[in-house]
């Protein structure tokens, strides 16, 4: 795999005026998230064909032609026409088609992150926003396909250029009415959902999530919901491996939003002794975050 320095790169996304809508610039070599491998790539293919695939058209039953040259064959997304976020969007969004079908596709993007050119794909739905309108709806989709949902998100942390599509900051109307929605709107929105999600696979997957953003430097609005969220969760009695990933994320967001998050650990609670002891490496993400704590006011 190429390194960060030999990443593909998204074109900077720029306002009506011409201004760039690009995320704070990264000051460090782009560091690997918590992904997850375990594929089986072929039969998630045959899994998609068999769901899908007497409900595709002659060109959408091409566009599976092509999915096997890039998943199965490993040939590369460069063999996937510019219309591919078409049959995307058809898989994600036709209220006919099978969740099991979008459970697939999902399940072999993520398998696909692991490459650079992933993001391939991602560029080319910078108009349409089919994955970030069908993301938008985790809260509203079986818990399989969430499930699915917050595992590429992960594996998009794979590669830089994947990461920071996810943080992209420019606007588009959501789908039926509401306010404006963007990559790293949609991006939050499924790191809060899974973290607090109803199932083990979930958390653990928006604990992981929790753990990637921490990785970049998002907006004080982006902390704060995030570490809103982070605080509910710790209000359980989550695994040590969880609390190490969301302490060192909330530990992250206090340092960004310097005032704002810790003064939300004050108000909302519990504060990180609540885990001192659980282990010497959470003990190490607390002391940082408890003294910063002692030096803000509440209001």
């Amino acid at each position: 795999m190429a390194g960060a320095e030999e990443q593909i790169e998204i074109p900077t996304e720029v306002t009506e005026g011409g201004e760039p809508l690009m995320p704070r610039r990264e000051k460090k070599p782009h560091e690997k998230g918590i992904t997850f491998r375990e594929f089986d790539h072929v039969k998630d293919f045959e899994d998609l064909v068999k769901t899908i695939v007497q409900l595709c058209d002659g060109e959408e039953q091409e566009r599976l032609r092509e999915m096997e040259d890039w998943i199965v064959k490993n040939e590369g997304a460069w063999v996937l026409p510019e219309g591919f976020n078409s049959f995307l969007g058809s898989v994600f969004h036709k209220p006919d088609w099978p969740s099991a079908g979008r459970i697939a596709m999902v399940r072999l993007l993520s398998y696909g992150a692991e490459q650079d050119d992933i993001v391939y794909i991602l560029n080319m739905d910078r108009k349409d926003h089919t994955v970030m309108n069908y993301a938008q709806k985790i809260d509203r989709l079986p818990i399989t396909e969430q499930e699915s949902l917050a595992m590429f998100f992960c594996n998009l942390f794979e590669t830089a250029s994947a990461s920071q599509w996810l943080l992209y900051t420019s606007e588009w109307d959501a789908p039926g009415g509401g306010l404006p929605i963007s990559n790293i709107r949609v991006t939050t929105k499924v790191a809060v959902n899974a973290l607090l999600g109803d199932t083990p696979a979930l958390v653990n997957y928006g604990s992981a999530l929790m753990s990637n953003l921490a990785t970049k430097e998002v907006f004080d609005d982006v902390c704060s919901e995030l570490a809103m969220a982070i605080l509910q969760f710790f209000q359980g009695k989550p695994p040590e491996e969880q609390v190490f990933r969301c302490m060192k994320a909330l530990g992250k967001f206090c340092s960004i939003a310097k005032r704002d998050v810790p003064q939300l650990v004050k108000m909302i609670g519990p504060e990180p002794s609540k885990f001192s002891g659980m282990s010497p490496r959470v003990d190490e993400l607390i002391k940082p975050i408890m003294a910063q704590l002692a030096t803000v006011p509440m209001f």
